[in-house]
C-alpha cells in the first residue's frame, strides 16, 4: 500500500498546476499519532512534523473533521497560530488537505502544498477528491486481501492440525489396538493432564516415534 500512496502523491504534483509538493498523513495507531506514510519532496515531512508537534494544521483537521481544508499562507496564522509559528521559513504559501476514510474509521489526509501564494482553486479540489477516491479504493481493496489471506492462513493451519491428529490416532490404534474414538480419547486425556493442546500433543508423539525409527 506504501507503493499506493507513493505513486498517488507524484501523480497529484504532476496533474495540479501549483502542486510543489504532496504527501499522506496517516493516523495509524488513532487521531493523537499521525505520521506521514509517503512524500514526493522531504520537505514535506518537515511540513507535516511541525503540524503534528503543534497539533494543528490543514492535515490534521482534514483527517480529524472528514473535510476539505484549503488555505493560503495569510490564513494560517489566523487558524492555526503554533503551527504558523513552527513551519514559518519553510516557504509553502498554498495548502489543500482532503480527509482519507474507509469504513467510518478516520484514515487520514492527502495534502498538497504549494510554494507559491497561488491559493487553489475549486477544479483543485476536484482533481484531488477524484485522487481521494482511488486511494480509499486501495485500502479497501488491500483490507480485503490481507483478510483473505488471514481466513487462507487459518484454514491451511487448521488442515495441518487435523493432518495431526489423525496421523497421531493412528499410531496409537495400532500400538494398543483400539478404536479411533478411543484414540482420540488417550490423546485428549494427555493433552488435560498436560495442560497441552491436542495437536501439539499429536506432534510431539509424531516426533517421538520418528525418532524411535529413525
Amino acid at each position: 500500500m506504501d507503493v499506493i500512496l507513493q505513486r498517488v502523491c507524484e501523480q497529484v504534483t504532476e496533474t495540479i498546476p501549483g502542486a510543489d509538493m504532496a504527501g499522506v498523513t496517516l493516523l495509524r495507531d488513532g487521531i493523537d499519532h499521525p505520521e506521514t506514510a509517503a512524500l514526493t519532496d522531504v520537505r514535506v515531512f518537515d511540513v507535516d512534523l511541525d503540524q503534528y508537534r503543534a497539533n494543528e494544521g490543514p492535515c490534521l483537521e482534514a483527517a480529524r473533521t472528514r473535510s476539505m481544508v484549503r488555505v493560503r499562507v495569510r490564513e494560517v496564522a489566523t487558524r492555526w497560530p503554533d503551527f504558523a509559528a513552527k513551519v514559518a521559513g519553510l516557504g509553502v504559501e498554498s495548502y489543500l488537505s482532503a480527509p482519507l476514510s474507509i469504513d467510518d474509521r478516520h484514515l487520514g489526509a492527502l495534502n498538497i502544498y504549494g510554494l507559491g501564494d497561488h491559493g487553489f482553486d475549486d477544479v483543485d479540489e476536484l482533481v484531488v477528491r477524484v485522487f481521494v477516491t482511488a486511494v480509499e479504493a486501495a485500502v479497501w481493496n488491500s483490507r480485503r486481501a490481507e483478510v483473505a489471506q488471514t481466513e487462507v492462513d487459518g484454514l491451511q493451519e487448521a488442515m495441518k492440525t487435523r493432518a495431526y491428529i489423525e496421523q497421531a490416532k493412528g499410531i496409537i490404534m495400532a500400538a494398543r489396538g483400539i478404536s479411533a474414538e478411543d484414540a482420540f480419547a488417550v490423546l485428549s486425556e494427555q493433552s488435560q493432564n498436560t495442560n497441552v493442546k491436542v495437536a501439539d500433543v499429536a506432534r510431539r508423539l509424531i516426533g517421538s516415534v520418528a525418532s524411535e525409527q529413525g
